[in-house]
């Protein structure tokens, strides 16, 4: 947007002191084209002087724009690998208090120390077994025997194995 001084404006238009109209006279008239021709091209030199800066100092705001960005994503990452950081050590705390291992630690689900250690307790009592339970896994005696009862001693153990190796 060009800006019109208003002294210009003057100039061209109104008649100087009682002397008739600037534009009526074409010898007075031309003296103000050419006036106005000169400022125009003063004006048009010192705007391809400035438009260089101009670009310039463009530039540089478009860098610090790109600069101020990339500062920001860098913050960014920086702040959730903290986040991940405090959730593993928070993660291992928990762990190490509840006395799991690291493969039980990594299947724990939660972003606060409360929810790790609910995890961990159900977890826990999921591995615990119970009375009921305990005797539902225990094998039976009667499976997988030949009807023998079989001594507990080694020695009575081999010397059956051979026995039945040398008589078949």
């Amino acid at each position: 947007m060009t800006h019109v001084d208003p002294t210009l404006v003057a100039d061209v238009t109104a008649p100087q002191g009682g002397d008739p109209h600037p534009w009526e006279d074409p010898a007075t008239a031309r003296a103000q084209i050419e006036r106005l021709t000169a400022e125009l091209a003063s004006h048009a030199a010192r705007v391809a002087e400035l438009e260089p800066a101009a670009a310039e100092l463009h530039q540089v705001q478009e860098a610090g724009k790109t600069e101020a960005q990339r500062l920001t994503e860098r913050a960014e990452a920086a702040e959730r690998l903290a986040d991940q950081t405090r959730a593993e050590l928070i993660r291992a705390q928990v762990a190490h208090s509840k006395g799991l291992t690291a493969r039980q630690a990594a299947r724990l689900v939660g972003t606060t120390q409360e929810e790790l250690e609910a995890d961990a307790d159900e977890l826990l009592a999921d591995l615990t077994p119970t009375p009921a339970s305990h005797r539902l896994m225990q094998p039976d005696p009667s499976q997988g025997s030949s009807g023998q009862h079989t001594a507990a001693d080694p020695a009575a153990l081999f010397a059956g194995l051979l026995h039945n190796s040398l008589h078949r």
